[in-house]
């Protein structure tokens, strides 16, 4: 029995249902745990297909185990005024909110909105390619 000890991951309550998730879609999971970064187009608010398989995976846990939060953070980058930014960052993490919750039916309970603003960066808001990477909302599972 030692080999599945060392192979479970602590952070992961162990429940059957968690763990058939886990082993179902094993990427999603580990990046849900690091943070899925949805990018956004300038001004839009619309939530790409590609993210839906992570956001899907996502639902499923915080339905499988009421332990499971999700952080949604949003992000802008440092075009115009820190107010709007503040407000535009609220919103998107509101959409991927609000799609989660209408999509999936998840308990906003377990969804902890957080708008971050232009105070997080991670690429240079000098270049139109680095402020494409700053627009985005990351989700992260967490555990309560």
């Amino acid at each position: 029995g030692l080999v599945a000890c060392t192979t479970a991951d602590p952070l992961m309550p162990t429940n059957s249902i968690t763990v058939a998730i886990q082993k179902q879609h094993p990427k999603e999971v580990k990046s849900l745990k690091k943070g899925v970064r949805i990018y956004f187009q300038p001004k839009s608010t619309m939530i790409d297909e590609e993210y839906q398989p992570a956001l899907s995976v996502a639902a499923q846990l915080l339905q499988a185990n009421k332990n499971f939060a999700l952080q949604i953070e949003g992000h802008t980058d440092s075009s115009g005024s820190l107010a709007s930014n503040n407000k535009v960052s609220l919103n998107r993490a509101n959409l991927v909110k609000d799609y989660l919750i209408n999509e999936y039916k998840v308990n906003p309970e377990q969804l902890m909105i957080l708008g971050s603003g232009p105070t997080k960066p991670i690429a240079d808001n000098k270049t139109a390619d680095g402020k494409a990477k700053n627009r985005r909302v990351e989700v992260i599972l967490k555990i309560k």
